[in-house]
Formats: structure tokens, sequence, C-alpha cells
């Protein structure tokens, strides 16, 4: 058998270094792959078929395949579970990566196929049962590619059924709900998801922090439903002339200490209303905040009873994981519609490796201090942080005063 040094196996692209490799009719492959793959002989065909070189292969949107071989593995084993789908003209609609898994197997061996009408969709979708699902940027590129073509014909479609049977009383075919909805359905999510990742990469355009927030979407670090969230609350700000929002400072910070002007939506009595003392935030703009932070950091975050769990939520946004927390008791009653409030929680968290405090420095989880002026909290916690953390880079968040070492941030920083 010939050398096949320095050639790569056409399935796993591991050079073959090994002489018992062999080419099996399927081009260089190593005997590792082939033993994987155990029977690689298709297995039997039912319905229609076509030569694979015979799948005309238009613009296509996945920038990248992926690692195929977890796929041909697959159909190796079971077969084609789905068949790739093209129209009448032959076209790839959808199933590119199964299709060049199945030419890696069997070259130009018949591969099933599924038949569809032109006018229903050109869009890529990906159905078995190893898939590559696509990004964000593909599902808004085959978005804008084949809305215009399959509105228009949505449009035509429901001209056509109110000739025949009057209008729709259940709106079945409208131009919106039916062409964001086939489109997604075909390239394997919802409707409103694929409106989703249309927002992102749409605001991605026009804002450094979404373009942040895209990448991380598209890495697979956070999901659509995440980013959506987040690219509105840019939208909103982008809109609103008067939005002027303070940067962040520069460098990073190894202590943050925050205390967010939570949003509430109850107050017992229009004079106490909570928004009166100060401007809210909703959770997300809270969340949305990129806290620069170093790579071990600790964060000290407070928090009202009512708001425990949102708390939670932006210590997981900022990067951070929940550790502990410290009770301050307060001299004073405040209000509440089962318990009458007499205390607040100072959330800890960290991120990476930081030091703990040494052990004859650490203090009791109960603090008892007096109760000042509104949302003012006890000048102790400062002691307590440069105590524990002598050394540290100190940057409080929503600060409304000045300490030396310091760096402060927020409206109302003096």
């Amino acid at each position: 058998m010939a050398s096949l040094l320095s050639v790569p196996c056409r399935i796993c692209g591991k050079e073959l270094t090994d002489p018992d490799s062999v080419r099996n009719g399927i081009g260089p492959i190593c005997i590792k792959t082939l033993k994987e793959l155990e029977d690689h002989e298709p297995k039997e065909v039912i319905g229609s078929t076509i030569a694979p070189n015979e799948v005309i292969i238009e613009t296509r949107f996945r920038k990248e395949l992926g690692d195929l071989l977890p796929l041909i593995k697959s159909i190796a084993k079971v077969g084609l579970l789905h068949p790739i789908v093209i129209t009448r003209n032959k076209r790839l609609v959808a199933g590119e990566r199964r299709l060049e898994a199945w030419k890696l197997l069997y070259e130009n061996r018949s591969i099933p196929i599924t038949t569809i009408p032109e006018y229903i969709t050109d869009a890529e979708i990906e159905e078995n049962t190893v898939r590559q699902d696509f990004t964000v940027s593909e599902l808004a590129a085959i978005y804008k590619h084949y809305q215009p073509q399959i509105a228009e014909q949505a449009e035509t479609r429901q001209e056509e059924l109110g000739k025949q049977h009057g209008e729709d009383p259940l709106g079945k075919f409208s131009t919106r709900g039916k062409t964001r909805d086939i489109i997604g359905e075909l390239a394997g999510v919802s409707g409103k998801t694929l409106e989703k990742a249309v927002k992102i990469v749409d605001l991605a355009n026009q804002s450094e922090k979404a373009k942040k927030i895209l990448d991380q979407v598209e890495k697979g670090q956070r999901s659509i439903d995440w980013g959506y969230k987040r690219v509105r609350i840019i939208e909103k700000q982008i809109n609103n002339a008067d939005f002027d929002p303070i940067p962040l400072p520069d460098g990073v910070y190894n202590i943050i200490y925050a205390d967010p002007p939570w949003e509430y939506h109850f107050s017992e009595t229009e004079s106490r209303a909570i928004e009166t003392h100060y401007a809210n935030m909703s959770l997300d703009e809270i969340c949305l905040l990129e806290v620069p932070s170093s790579d071990d950091a600790v964060l000290f975050l407070w928090a009202t009873n009512p708001k425990l769990e949102e708390a939670m939520r932006v210590i997981k946004a900022w990067g951070f994981e929940y550790k502990t927390n410290m009770v301050w008791v307060k001299d004073k009653i405040g209000m509440g519609y089962w318990f009458r409030g007499q205390h607040e929680l100072l959330l800890l968290a960290t991120k990476g490796t930081p030091p703990t405090p040494l052990e004859n420095k650490r203090v009791s989880g109960v603090l008892e201090a007096p109760r000042t002026e509104h949302s003012v909290k006890p000048q102790e916690i400062y002691e307590i942080i440069e105590t524990y953390f002598p050394n540290g880079t100190y940057l409080e968040l929503f600060s409304r005063n000045k300490r030396e070492n310091w760096t402060m941030w927020g409206n109302d920083t003096p």
C-alpha cells in the first residue's frame, strides 16, 4: 500500500503517519477513526434520493460548519435521521452539514432528500441529532435576506385567501407573524427568538456596549434572551436624548462596594415613596453595568429583603459568586407588608480567588447601628472593609459621599 505520510485524515484531520492507514474508498482515513465509525456503509434508504454532486449550494449564511466528526459518527451508526432539504430545482435549503458529512463518508452515493416548493423558504436548517446551531449573526442574516420575499408571498397568499373566503378572522396569514414564524421555524428557532437575534445584531451596529453583548451571545456564553433584554435597555438609552450616563472609572478594582438604587413598585403612602429619595434603576439596567473588577475581587452588595432575589441576579451578572452576608440591625422600625423591616443585608460575593481576611480581624455577621438619613449606610462598613483588605483598591458604586483612598461613582457623589 502506498505511503500516506503527511496526508491528513479526511474525517478527523489528523496527519497520517501510521503506515497502516487506509483509503477505504473514501479518501485517506486513519484506522482509529475508521474503527470509531463502525459500519460505514450507508443504511437502507427509503424515499427520494439525489446524488450529492447534483445539489446546488448557493450563498450560505453559516460561517463555519463546525466539527463534523460527531455528525459523521452518527450517520455511520444510525443513518441519516433527517434528509437534506432541497427545492424542486435542486437548490439546497437545509442540511449543509449533513450533506458535507455524507460526502466525507460516501462520496457521491445517493443521499436522502425532502423536496419543498420554492415559495416556502431558502433558509438553512440543521436538524440532525448532532446539530450545529446558527449564531445570532447568522440568524439575523437569514432573516434579513429572506424576509422581503417571504413577506411579499405571505401578503399575496393573504389577498388570495381574502378573495376566496373573505377575511381570515384569526389573522392566520398576518404578514408579520407568518414571515417571522416561517423563517424562524425553518432556521430551527421560534419567531420570537429570531426577532430577538435581529435586534441584538442591529443594536450592535449602533453601540459598542451592545457589540460586547453580541460577542458573549455569539460565543455561547450567554443566551439570546439574555442579550435581547440588555440591548433593549441600550436602545432605550440611545433613544432618550436626556440620557447622559456617568462613565464608569478607568482601571480595575479588587474591592467593590455597592448600594444599588433598586426600583420598587409599591410604597405605603405617597409621602414615603422610595423613589422620591433618589433616581431608581431597573434590575436589567443594574445588571448591565460593566463593573471594572479585577480577576480576583470581592463584592459587598447591599440588598433589602424584598430585593434579595434580584440582588443574587446582580451578583451573577457582574461575574461574582455569592458567599455569605452580614445583617445590619437598625434602631428604628420601617415599612413592610408582612414584617416591618428593621434590618438590611450586606451580601458578600467573590470573583476568582481573593484572600480571606485574617482570622483575628474577622467581625460578627450582625452589626447593630443606628439608622440615620434615608439609604445612608453605617460608616462602620468602610472601616470593616479597610481592615479586611488594607491594601485593596476600593470602588464604591452609587456612592453618596467621599472617602480617602476610595474611588466613588454615582449621580449623588459630591
